[in-house]
């Protein structure tokens, strides 16, 4: 690989000791004492580790990035070096660190850079990577509604346009079979650019689509290809054409776009089925794409809705709850997400027997990802198929509501997290409990609540709304848990600018379900400061609310939790209440609401809150370690 340097090869050695130190084994903890002081012992070597790999970032990545340090030839290739550690693709297709891998990618394969500075190999070696990292930023941002998703898309097909001019036959011709190569996989590759799975598009826009396919459905069958580059795997390209093909069924399609999706996911049913080509088989099974076979049929109006069900819940009950290969996943989690998504989005007439099965899914969809391996391509595939659950789930008569569901999955893949939104309910109801008792006139308005007498007659309400809505504030982090969970570095900001959309996905997939509607206005603006003049997202004036009073107590409960909590939260020691209180009152009337500085004074919330914080945090990782370990 060349010279680098040896801190490098250590910050991904450091990565993956914090991936495991992040989620300890159960088999080896004892009871819920060990498991607290575990996490709390790893999580202080996951901050000495952490530094180190600042450290590394400090040294090499931050001077360039500021503009401190100039990129020199020498320094482009140490970093290539380095971003080729981040994520392994030429083997594993595993990441260690893509969120940073991005940023290198867009610092060293610079639009200026690949065409004034380097051969034209190199620049389609170049223009490649971006289209592979392209990819995965769009998978990330499809997970959820995002407001950056189509100008981020419109500069990935920018990208993939430069790549595709290479394949004109006489510049294809002067390139190095390595470029040769890489031109013809990722240009293929661009189809996946146009991920759209929860957004109905134009058929233009799919149209757009399949001419990148049926380009390469033509340069497979023309001779002049093969014959320039005769050692390429021909076979594994024709698959390709197929399975990206079939990809597009994973969103909403038109009716004749779905139907060419289905005769790509027959192809590929038939290459699996006659192939021996080892290196496909180990990634792709035909399960999947019989699944995808019958999500673009349904849409095509080949085959009923309810044919196409009866179909995937087979494939479901097939499935080995211990099998985390790709058949595994697969049955586990992509074939009932085929269930769900396909019932919802045709509006399928639902029996008794498909509430069971819901039920019956979700439960075991959770079971499985307690479970899932500490290893990144494991994680993160899971992880991309789990986030269509959220976005398709169904609340049934006798199951899990959407709340529920959510709570329940951050304990599985997620525990810090879980223990948050728990800290957070239980300090925001005692909040409002203590402030209803002292000064009750700051809920009037509260809906159902026009004077004093109806919010005392409706106490119990008003606690119980703080509760669940407190509980919930953080739903719009599911879909992101990979970035929440970045502990070995400092955020990015691109990262920040991730993490700041989780109020507003979170209030629209609430505002989506019975269970959790009410509760949309507190999770969309518990991180907008008190008068609204700063935090996110914008154009939200809480002022306006009915529930302006409990969105600012559950975000002072959000703020107190995270400050004095040193687990998946910080790595420097928590502030203590006393200090924290010294934060209100410097931020009453901005920041924080001005009832909180004198709510704090009060003798028995101190007291409730000090235990909270104490005793109380400890009693939910205990509780926690047991909720994790009866599905072991």
């Amino acid at each position: 690989m060349g010279n680098y340097p040896e801190e490098f090869d250590e910050y991904i050695k450091r990565m993956q000791e914090i991936r495991l130190l992040s989620k300890p084994d159960l088999r080896k903890i004892g009871d819920p004492a060990q498991y607290s002081k575990t996490l709390v012992r790893n999580f202080e070597q996951i901050g000495s580790l952490a530094a180190d790999n600042r450290a590394v970032i400090d040294a090499y990545v931050n001077p360039v990035l500021s503009g401190r340090a100039e990129l020199d030839p020498g320094t482009r290739e140490m970093l290539e070096q380095f971003n080729e550690l981040l994520m392994d693709f030429k083997e594993n297709f595993e990441e260690t660190d893509a969120h940073l891998a991005e940023v290198l990618n867009d610092l060293l394969y610079d639009e200026a850079e690949i065409s004034e500075d380097s051969s034209p190999g190199d620049r389609v070696l170049a223009l490649a990577d971006k289209v592979k990292r392209d990819y995965l930023i769009i998978a990330e941002l499809t997970r959820f509604i995002n407001d950056d998703t189509e100008a981020i898309r419109a500069k990935a097909l920018e990208n993939h346009a430069l790549l595709r001019s290479y394949l004109e036959p006489e510049t294809f011709v002067t390139l190095p079979d390595e470029a040769k190569g890489a031109a013809l996989q990722f240009s293929l590759m661009g189809a996946l650019l146009y991920e759209s799975t929860l957004v109905r598009m134009p058929e233009s826009y799919w149209e757009k689509c399949l001419g990148i396919i049926r380009q390469a459905e033509k340069i497979l069958n023309d001779p002049f290809y093969r014959n320039v580059l005769q050692d390429y795997a021909w076979d594994t390209y024709e698959f390709r054409i197929y399975y990206y093909g079939s990809f597009l069924a994973y969103s909403i399609l038109p009716g004749r776009i779905a139907g060419r999706a289905y005769d790509y996911a027959r192809k590929a049913i038939d290459f699996l089925k006659n192939t021996t080509n080892e290196g496909v088989l180990a990634v792709v099974n035909i399960g999947q794409e019989e699944d995808l076979a019958y999500l673009a049929s349904v849409q095509a109006g080949y085959t009923p809705a309810r044919e196409a069900c009866e179909a995937f819940y087979r494939a479901y009950t097939e499935r080995d709850s211990s099998d985390y290969s790709i058949t595994g996943v697969n049955k586990n989690l992509d074939s009932p997400s085929s269930y769900l998504s396909t019932a919802r989005l045709m509006n399928l007439e639902m029996t008794e027997a498909d509430y069971d099965r819901v039920f019956e899914i979700q439960r075991s969809m959770l079971d499985y990802l307690y479970h899932i391996p500490n290893t990144g391509d494991v994680y993160l595939k899971c992880m991309t198929l789990f986030s269509n659950l959220p976005v398709f789930f169904t609340e049934v008569p006798g199951a899990m509501t959407m709340e529920e569901f959510c709570v329940n999955a951050f304990a599985a893949i997620h525990p810090p997290t879980y223990v948050h939104v728990n800290m957070v309910a239980r300090l925001a109801e005692c909040m409002t409990r203590h402030l209803l008792g002292s000064d009750p006139e700051r809920f009037i308005g509260f809906p159902g609540c026009p004077d004093v007498d109806a919010v005392r007659e409706n106490k119990d309400r008003i606690i119980g709304y703080t509760y669940h809505a407190a509980l919930c504030h953080d739903l719009g982090k599911l879909f992101i848990i990979d970035t929440i969970s970045m502990y070995g570095r400092s955020l990015l900001e691109t990262e920040f600018v991730t993490i700041k959309n989780h109020p507003t996905v979170g209030a629209n997939l609430a505002a989506a379900h019975h269970s959790t509607k009410d509760y949309a206005d507190v999770i969309r603006g518990h991180h907008i400061w008190y008068d609204c003049s700063r935090g996110y997202p914008s154009g939200f004036d809480t002022r306006k609310s009915p529930y302006k009073t409990v969105i600012d107590i559950v975000l002072a409960a959000d703020c107190l939790d995270a400050a004095t909590d040193t687990v998946g939260r910080s790595y420097s020691r928590g502030k203590t209440f006393a200090e924290f209180e010294q934060e209100i009152a410097a931020g009453a009337g901005t920041h924080y609401a001005p009832f909180l500085v004198d709510l704090f004074r009060q003798p028995t919330l101190r007291a409730d809150i000090d235990y909270l914080l104490s005793d109380g945090r400890e009693r939910l990782y205990r509780d926690t370690y047991s909720l994790i370990r009866k599905h072991e």
